[in-house]
């Protein structure tokens, strides 16, 4: 079906939403949507800059359309009013769950199942910053066969490619893949199904791994489908999409009548990841379980750590955070009396080995009363961890606050007023979701009936409890991480970056040797750590709004007892990096050695060459990539007494 796309914002959209960034009022909050019917089921994606999309279903004229609108830092519209309408391909009259997630381009890669075939099938979208629809006004169907094939899942990897699954039901459950290039092509042709004779697959998620790799997570199910006996499973992607571990990964192990109720997965600083689900532990006894799994994938808790191994009382809806400085995990759940009368908010620290922190029952945030506190969401921050969560203190079951608490590494609160209220309006709030930190701060959007109709609304907030717009400007810091020796690359390292007057602090640990932090601007001192090096140390980094400031570190040997070398101003120069039409590398003191110079992508195809002969003399060479597509390619300078390479990335 045809439908307007939008390139050129005009005056009129941002007059409309001079008024609609982020506000401090929680009686009021950000509205995205204002048309007449419901707009149901958001999600928020972030890009590296701060900026976020928000996609949602929109009724309109009888149908589930999908819209989306793309905000700045502050909040602010960057779209016309009601955002972008992405497909209005027929929907069914019921919806199921869908995916929402940015790659390194920070395009907006959308996943959803309509019936524009007749049959339930997954289709996606990849959308511009500046609303471009880069896979087609129709997006790409990613199956078409009579299956039943609801709730796909997406991520997109390092090296710019996007990887989806979904569950696919015929005669039996199957979990079914396709890889998609920004470009659009499929990579894994008709795409693949994985299937196990006698076994369900169901459910999966998708995590990004290191380079152009992914972890797939699924659940495997056996017995009746009201009672089934349901585990979870991790593989490691490769590029082609088979299986890179001898067998797979069992996170949890399937139990009788175990259904899994809620899974929830946060990362922590070294590409592992944190799983948290709940459901049957004893009898109709609810609780909650947490395990770790390594990006090397090896488990590091017990089987069955509970968050509480109390049996008086029902623990549910885990919601896991990491605390990237001490290196710990703050789950928070809900707590309820064994009939579910009364409800509070509990929270339970881990170390990685799984032992627990705050006693075997966890920290009481808020005591059982006949009020409900329900669906956390979570995440962390230095050595502090925020949950954000509905808050029923209306008196009924239908109205809710919106809510926020956070804890320090030791179960302090860390806001003087303990809880702040992120919206005090009366009314029915739906579907919440929250993204990390970035930019300096927490957004959360939400389904809202204050009006009548559900609408679409969002509210930040940071580190220090406040909301409302005025964050700083944000600049890059990014950079290679490199063997000050050998010049290799090192793809396992921990980049940490705070501002010299504390207000600030982040941590990254890039899938690769290329690091890039969004931060507001200000002056940092960064660091780098990665196991068998020593560490590396730079102060008063200065950054600049809407810049790229660039340092690469290039690390010791830890057996190296030697002084440090200045081996950074011996290296070719590549820039700018991201790079958009031009890439210009400088070989200033190497032109009477240089014999080659190549580009090429991450399927090790050579799209760029130059030699000695073409560039003789010259101390910058200069290329026109303007026909590359975005996403992520190595460089390698070669003379006749060594080998430069690196990673660059094309916007």
């Amino acid at each position: 079906m045809k439908k307007s796309i939008l390139t050129i914002l005009s005056i009129c959209f941002f007059a409309f939403y001079g008024n609609a960034q982020f506000t401090s009022n929680p009686d009021e909050n950000t509205r995205l949507s204002d048309l007449t019917g419901e707009q149901a089921i958001p999600k928020i994606a972030i890009c590296t800059d701060g900026s976020m999309y928000v996609s949602w279903f929109s009724n309109e004229n009888s149908n589930y359309n999908v819209r989306m609108q793309y905000l700045d830092v502050n909040g602010n519209p960057q779209w016309e009013n009601n955002g972008l309408l992405i497909s209005d391909e027929p929907q069914m009259t019921w919806l199921t769950d869908y995916d929402l997630t940015t790659d390194p381009a920070n395009y907006a890669i959308v996943t959803f199942q309509d019936i524009r075939e007749t049959d339930n099938n997954p289709v996606a979208y990849r959308v511009s910053p500046t609303g471009e629809m880069a896979w087609g006004e129709s997006g790409i169907m990613l199956s078409n066969n009579s299956n039943f094939e609801p709730a796909p899942k997406v991520c997109a990897t390092e090296a710019g490619n996007i990887i989806f699954a979904w569950q696919s039901a015929g005669d039996a459950n199957e979990v079914h893949m396709q890889k998609v290039s920004p470009a659009g092509d499929l990579l894994w042709g008709d795409g693949i199904a994985l299937s196990e004779a006698g076994v369900e697959y169901t459910a999966p998620y998708l995590q990004p791994a290191d380079g152009d790799f992914a972890f797939l997570i699924w659940h495997k199910e056996t017995g009746p489908f009201w009672a089934p006996n349901r585990g979870l499973y991790v593989q490691k992607l490769n590029t082609d999409g088979s299986f890179m571990w001898t067998q797979a990964l069992e996170i949890f192990a399937p139990l009788a009548a175990g259904a899994v109720v809620s899974l929830e997965m946060c990362r922590d600083n070294d590409g592992g990841i944190i799983f948290s689900k709940y459901g049957n532990d004893v009898g109709t006894h609810f609780n909650c379980w947490v395990q770790h799994m390594s990006a090397e994938g090896i488990l590091s808790m017990p089987a069955n750590t509970f968050v509480s191994t109390s049996q008086t009382q029902l623990h549910m809806y885990p919601a896991p955070s990491f605390l990237p400085e001490t290196e710990e995990i703050i789950v928070f759940f809900s707590e309820q009396d064994l009939n579910q009368n009364q409800r509070g908010l509990y929270a339970q620290k881990f170390d990685l080995q799984g032992n627990r922190h705050w006693t075997d029952n966890g920290k009481v945030l808020i005591p059982l009363s006949y009020n409900d506190y329900s669906l956390p969401d979570a995440n962390g921050y230095m050595d502090k961890a925020i949950c954000v969560y509905g808050a029923f203190e209306f008196g009924n079951s239908a109205d809710e606050k919106v809510q926020a608490v956070m804890l320090d590494t030791d179960g302090n609160y860390v806001w003087n007023d303990q809880f702040i209220d992120m919206s005090t309006v009366q009314s029915a709030k739906l579907h919440r979701v929250m993204t990390p930190i970035n930019g300096g701060q927490w957004v959360a959007v939400w389904g809202d009936e204050r009006n009548g109709n559900r609408d679409i609304y969002a509210q930040n907030i940071r580190p220090d409890g406040s909301m409302g717009a005025g964050a700083l400007a944000n600049g890059k810091l990014q950079g290679f991480v490199r063997d000050a020796g050998t010049n290799l690359a090192i793809d396992a390292a921990t980049i940490t970056v705070s501002s010299t007057d504390d207000s600030y602090q982040t941590s990254e640990t890039p899938f690769g040797s290329h690091y890039s932090i969004m931060v507001p601007e200000g002056t940092y001192n960064i660091s780098c750590e990665a196991t068998g090096y020593q560490t590396a140390e730079a102060n008063g980094i200065v950054v600049d709004p809407d810049q790229n400031t660039q340092y690469s570190f290039y690390l010791m040997p830890v057996d190296n007892i030697t002084s440090t070398q200045n081996v950074v101003s011996d290296m070719p120069g590549v820039y700018p990096n991201p790079f958009t039409n031009t890439l210009n590398i400088e070989v200033s003191g190497l032109q009477d050695q240089l014999l080659n110079i190549e580009i090429k992508d991450v399927q090790g195809r050579t799209v760029m060459e130059t030699s000695s002969l073409e560039n003789a003399g010259q101390t910058e060479i200069r290329f026109d990539v303007s026909s590359l597509n975005p996403g992520f390619y190595s460089y390698s300078i070669i003379t006749n007494k060594s080998r430069y390479s690196g990673k660059i990335i094309k916007n």
